[in-house]
């Protein structure tokens, strides 16, 4: 683990929202299965982070403060009539050793920062907390989305919904593909797992998630043509635009019959094919994908080659099919199609 992650614990404000840089999850460890984290992801430059908010932890981030996007988010679904409310992107002042602890936007954090320091601190500041997380400008006219891997649609408690507006919970996103390809599994995924796994006959199970980003040094935020053309002032080329987008979903249930387990994997761009799988499969895709490094999401294979499965996987796929352009069509390869190529006007981060 990284130095980062010795950063002390944060002391707790009532009333505002906090995230926890700290050496291990044991404080938010019940947002993993089996209270194991995934493992084989750990860089020099990986922090964790719980994150909080109300003096309540809401899910577990693991950070990469080098390619300034997280690696992946884990956390369950509540149930409920959850509402797609939209909330201000905060930053982490811990992740720049500064001395508020709350996660706050970047302005409000900035203006308290001013009100304490000397003009040369005060102008040292926002260095200082860009230096190792992505901030609102990174994104400004770049025409990337700020794409959630915790999904706000996903909670539908009012304090979980707005702890998931961190940047340290979102990548930049192709807009085609959020809008549409995953902003799709997303809500099949939503339906099928308030069926299958939270409303089951005799007892509820537990939907247990972890949503990853592959990084990829081709690709980095702000690009520099779209700043000229945009009047952007940000630095170019601080963020790195990942590859690939990965979920693995564990549905844990008394009932083994009840219990089931899957996995999405698709490239960051417009004509992406989402690609059903095992965990075990994933595992084994995402370990070429990050360099030969042996990954494991998931402590053991959440009971993936049952029934229940084969049926929920069946059910999401049928609606991807009917619901997502070109379905079945070959993508182009990668050098040919980089993300972010086909993009909306309207940058409406989900």
């Amino acid at each position: 683990m990284g130095p980062l992650a010795l950063l002390g614990f944060a002391s707790l404000w009532a009333g505002l929202a906090l995230a926890e840089v700290v050496p291990t999850f044991n404080n938010c460890a019940h947002y993993f299965y089996g209270r194991i984290q995934p493992e084989g992801f750990d860089t020099t430059n990986t922090v964790n982070i719980c994150q909080k908010y109300e003096g309540t932890y809401h899910f577990a981030t693991f950070y990469d403060t080098s390619s300034r996007i997280p690696v992946w988010s884990a956390y369950t679904m509540t149930e409920g009539h959850c509402t797609d409310e939209h909330s201000p992107w905060k930053v982490e002042p811990q992740l720049a050793d500064l001395s508020e602890a709350n996660m706050e936007t970047e302005g409000n954090l900035l203006r308290k920062l001013k009100e304490k320091g000397t003009l040369k601190e005060k102008q040292a500041n926002k260095e200082k907390l860009k230096e190792k997380q992505a901030i609102d400008e990174d994104y400004d006219h770049t025409h990337y989305d700020r794409g959630h891997l915790n999904p706000n649609a996903f909670q539908c408690d009012q304090h979980s919904r707005i702890a998931t507006f961190t940047l340290t919970n979102a990548v930049p996103e192709d807009p085609c593909f959020n809008r549409v390809n995953w902003y799709e599994l997303e809500r099949n995924l939503k339906i099928q797992l308030t069926k299958s796994c939270l409303n089951t006959k005799n007892q509820k199970g537990t939907p247990f998630l972890v949503t990853g980003a592959v990084p990829s040094e081709k690709y980095k935020i702000p690009i520099t043509k779209d700043d000229k053309q945009s009047n952007t002032n940000g630095d170019a080329g601080r963020v790195v635009v990942p590859s690939h987008i990965w979920t693995a979903v564990c549905c844990e249930h008394s009932d083994n019959n009840e219990k089931f387990s899957f996995a999405f994997l698709g490239m960051n761009r417009p004509d992406s094919i989402l690609e059903p799988m095992k965990v075990t499969q994933l595992n084994k895709k995402l370990k070429d994908l990050y360099g030969n490094r042996p990954i494991e999401i998931f402590n053991d294979d959440c009971n993936e080659d049952s029934k229940k499965a084969d049926d929920v996987l069946l059910a999401i796929t049928k609606e991807l099919r009917n619901t997502i352009p070109d379905w079945r069509k070959d993508p182009q390869t990668e050098e040919n199609h980089p993300p972010g190529n086909k993009r909306p006007h309207n940058n409406n981060d989900q």
